[in-house]
């Protein structure tokens, strides 16, 4: 169906209506606000949640979505639909979770009355994609977002004169993002974190410590709960991923669909009473005891009241240890003028994952390059739960006073939740990064990373400003919210560098820092939680998460198929190259085979930080009518390298490729974007594109 918006422009809605069990029986609306192509690219994948919330009498919407602004009139229109009875839930997955939430906190239409998000933002500038923690990040969705961009629009696929200038010739998003590299109005307009007090309505939120969104969730709790009817948060072993995706998360999954179904019925019904969720707790963790391993708990109140604070010292020997009694004056004031140095090497970082999230394996080839200090074994097991906070204050006469300044405002708003760290540093150059992570070394002495954090040094204080080389700093910042159990037998880790390849974008100036071991400035606070006692009026395990997908709510995707993404490492004396690649088949119910391939070479000079490459490719076939295939993996695929064009007979059927290479590239100075955009189709010769687009961009660089 079409929705027609205010200026006359109609956007594409596909609603699944339940079949009712009685005349005129009227269903409550969820809705999906995302731009992902609902009709080709994304309709496979959207299936199972239609078939699921569809069975269970809600109507299901998904939308073509122009800009936030139509979704107002979206959800009128929804709520006033014949079978509609006038509420309307928003759910969703990263992009559909950022428009949930603005919605609900910037738009507040009367119909919406509940949102169910997961892998969210409520700071589109330090907490997305494209500036996480305050300093670049590049990946495959900016060259897949910028490439699906210009595709002509489903189903006739018309290519004329209107889509070359709207979407063929656009400007691609990268380039507009690197117009903005400090925290202005272009992400403040929709960061819901600068109007929580507005968010009125109830909402469910989820949270992965193996994705990059995995603070919003407890953020959003923190700052909103007291204004909103309900907030749940739920914060698991997922990653970019639903709960229930079992073949993606590596720890405990469950039926997080089942869950928002509970959710919208209490909502959006008049189920309320049948309904026990509004007693719940608030709060449910997955406390770690391994990269898969751990439990699942209540917890009956944020900040957890269980919670005490661990302080721990970076000392000299790259030691972590508790204060001692017996520590004499000497050896304080010794450890006190120890400095440790760190070469920069941009380079490195290659083992800590792609996003500040994601699946990791051993640090120690990281940790060989990096400062780290280590505790002795563990003797009793620690548990913690909470954020990171990493502090670094200027070392002049007014340090004291900025000392006292924060622990009073730590007190006020609530930090003792929050895992404190502090180092005092230099740089010898006006621009760095600093990287900090948590690890747990096991038994047989591998590294198991735990959480993350980054400070851009110029984002030390607001606005931003360069370095003065060789000055001492003390800078806080906060590492990502996280949940482990250091168990007997184990140590406690941190490790410190200036790089994180190919996670962020290095700065462009070789240099060293150094952290001073001073026992004022440079210490860790662990929020160590004690266990729960046995008058606990909830059962530690809830029961939610140990329900899992019926047999019979799985819908089988024989029409997607492909190959699993490759991550590997080249390395030289000269450089150190990470590639990507990613392979992608989808077969459509109206004949319509994709093929998807998404490749990148991300490369960094050993000699010349400031060189850096990451250069792209983008192909994407549609071939039609191609009928008669039981499921994707029955159709031939020409072997090629690429393998993306079925071995059928393409003389009898209409088809088209689209083709990005997209280059990036830095010097001391500037960045600068090289796109170029290619479209072949069959009505044209093959040996020329039917269309071509060229685009330049140059950027200085601001504090990246």
């Amino acid at each position: 169906m079409w929705l027609a918006m205010p200026d006359g422009v109609r956007l594409s809605a596909t609603l699944t209506i339940p079949i009712p069990k009685y005349d005129n029986e009227k269903f409550p609306v969820l809705l999906e606000y995302k731009p992902y192509r609902k009709d080709d690219s994304f309709y496979n994948f959207n299936q199972p949640n239609i078939y699921y919330l569809a069975r269970r009498g809600f109507i299901v919407a998904k939308v073509d979505i122009r800009e936030l602004d139509d979704c107002e009139r979206v959800i009128e229109l929804l709520a006033n639909h014949s079978r509609s009875n006038g509420g309307v839930g928003m759910y969703g997955l990263s992009w559909s979770a950022f428009n949930s939430l603005m919605m609900a906190t910037l738009r507040r239409p009367p119909a919406l009355r509940a949102i169910f998000v997961a892998h969210g933002s409520e700071d589109l500038y330090n907490n997305d994609v494209h500036y996480g923690d305050g300093i670049l990040h590049e990946d495959e969705y900016m060259l897949s977002i910028d490439h699906e961009n210009a595709l002509p629009a489903s189903p006739n696929y018309v290519m004329d004169e209107e889509w070359i200038k709207q979407r063929f010739t656009a400007r691609p998003w990268i380039d507009v993002y690197l117009e903005h590299q400090a925290d202005d109005s272009f992400w403040r307009k929709n960061s819901i974190k600068y109007a929580y007090e507005n968010l009125t309505v109830p909402v469910y939120l989820i949270a992965g410590f193996y994705d990059a969104y995995k603070d919003f969730a407890i953020n959003i709790y923190e700052n909103a709960h007291q204004v909103s009817p309900k907030i749940k948060v739920v914060i698991g072993p997922f990653v970019h991923a639903m709960p229930e995706y079992s073949n993606r998360n590596p720890g405990p999954s469950f039926d997080g669909k089942a869950e928002m179904v509970r959710w919208f019925n209490h909502w959006l019904r008049d189920e309320n009473e049948k309904n026990d969720l509004i007693n719940e707790p608030d709060i449910t963790l997955f406390i770690r005891t391994s990269l898969t391993t751990g439990t699942y708990r209540y917890e009956s109140q944020w900040p957890i009241g269980r919670q005490r604070i661990h302080r721990m010292f970076m000392g000299k020997g790259q030691k972590l240890v508790k204060q001692s009694t017996t520590t004499t004056e000497e050896e304080a004031k010794e450890n006190d003028n120890h400095v440790d140095t760190l070469e920069y090497r941009p380079w490195i970082g290659y083992e800590a994952g792609a996003w500040l999230g994601g699946l990791t394996g051993d640090q120690r080839p990281f940790d060989k390059d990096c400062l780290i200090y280590e505790s002795d074994l563990i003797v009793d097991k620690i548990e913690i739960a909470g954020f990171v906070k990493v502090s670094l204050q200027k070392r002049m006469a007014l340090v004291k006073i900025l000392q006292m300044i924060i622990t009073v405002l730590n007190q006020r708003i609530g930090v003792k939740t929050r895992m404190l760290l502090y180092l005092q540093v230099s740089a010898t150059s006006r621009m760095a990064h600093w990287f900090v992570r948590l690890e747990d070394v096991d038994i047989d002495g591998q590294v198991w990373l735990i959480t993350t954090g980054a400070m851009n040094g110029a984002r030390r204080q607001m606005p931003p400003a360069y370095l003065e080389p060789n000055h001492v700093y003390t800078i806080t910042f906060q590492l990502h919210f996280t949940t482990r159990t250091f168990l007997p037998g184990h140590r406690i880790r941190i490790a410190v560098s200036n790089a994180m390849f190919y996670s962020n974008w290095p700065t462009p100036f070789a240099m060293n820092t150094s952290i001073y071991l001073n026992s004022s400035a440079t210490f860790i606070d662990l929020p160590v939680i004690l266990p729960m006692t046995s008058l606990s009026p909830h059962p530690l395990v809830p029961t939610f998460t140990q329900q899992q997908v019926s047999p019979m709510d799985i819908l089988p995707m024989p029409f997607s198929g492909g190959k699993p993404r490759i991550y590997r490492k080249d390395e030289t004396d000269l450089s150190t190259s990470i590639i990507f690649e990613q392979l992608t088949y989808e077969l459509l119910p109206n004949g319509c085979f994709i093929s998807a391939f998404l490749t990148w070479n991300f490369t960094c000079s050993h000699l010349d930080p400031a060189n850096v490459r990451w250069t792209t490719r983008a192909r994407q076939i549609y071939v039609f009518d191609m009928y008669g295939y039981a499921s994707i993996d029955d159709i031939p695929m020409k072997a090629d390298d690429e393998q993306v064009y079925p071995n059928v007979d393409l003389s009898t059927r209409r088809y088209f490729e689209l083709a990005t290479d997209l280059r990036m590239y830095s010097d001391q100075d500037d960045f600068y974007v090289n796109l170029k955009r290619q479209l072949w189709n069959s009505n044209q010769t093959m040996s020329e594109p039917f269309v071509t687009f060229v685009f330049n961009g140059k950027h200085k660089r601001q504090f990246h």
